[in-house]
């Protein structure tokens, strides 16, 4: 257990490296005043693909160039990304042994509409928080505080396409364990948690816990 609290970023489909922190954490608060930074786990997501990572992403309006607060920003269906990415991960992931066990419960996030990509990441994370069956105390900053005191741990900026990496003194070594393409691949580090669950199941959590030194 992580004594000192973390700040982290409000993501899609977080990493399993995020995922670590989070569910070692005592106190986590994810981050609700700041702008939206483009090219980030914000709004992208990675997973197994047959022959690389895929990159997930959900547009969002006003494009990149935009520059307003991440609670203020708003999802583009302009073409229909959902689709896209529910038959990307079906596609993926259906001969996973845990797939069909989660898929009933990801699925109307895929043809739900939501307004907001903050609102959206944050129903989303808390769904995949009771799929790996994790009571988390989670809450949300008050303000928005460029620097912390060492105390914090601060990684807000630590996932853009991050793998390994130590922040205050904690260390995260990606778990091992069985995918899919991996004889096509070599094994990936550190994709969507979504990876690491459709292959393990109950035991996800475990190898999430146990992946931060």
């Amino acid at each position: 257990m992580i004594e000192n609290k973390i700040v982290a970023p409000n993501c899609y489909l977080p990493s399993i490296a995020y995922m670590a922190f989070l569910l070692n954490a005592k106190q986590f608060e994810i981050e609700a005043h700041e702008n939206f930074t483009k090219s980030t786990e914000r709004n992208r997501a990675y997973i197994a693909g047959t022959d690389a990572a895929l990159m997930l992403s959900i547009p969002i309006e006003g494009g990149k160039g935009h520059r307003q607060l991440f609670k203020d920003t708003k999802i583009s269906y302009e073409f229909r990304w959902q689709k896209i990415h529910w038959q990307t991960l079906c596609s993926c992931y259906r001969r996973s042994v845990y797939f069909e066990y989660y898929e009933e419960t990801l699925e109307p996030f895929y043809s739900k509409k939501f307004d907001f990509l903050f609102d959206y990441n944050t129903q989303l994370l808390d769904t995949i928080l009771t799929m790996l069956k994790f009571d988390a105390i989670i809450s949300f900053t008050d303000s928005y505080k460029k620097n912390y005191s060492e105390d914090v741990i601060d990684i807000r900026n630590h996932f853009k396409n991050s793998n390994d990496f130590i922040v205050n003194g904690f260390q995260y070594i990606p778990p091992q364990y069985f995918q899919c393409f991996e004889k096509n691949t070599d094994f990936m580090e550190n994709l969507s948690v979504l990876d690491i669950l459709f292959s393990e199941g109950p035991n996800a959590k475990n190898l999430i816990v146990t992946s931060l030194k």
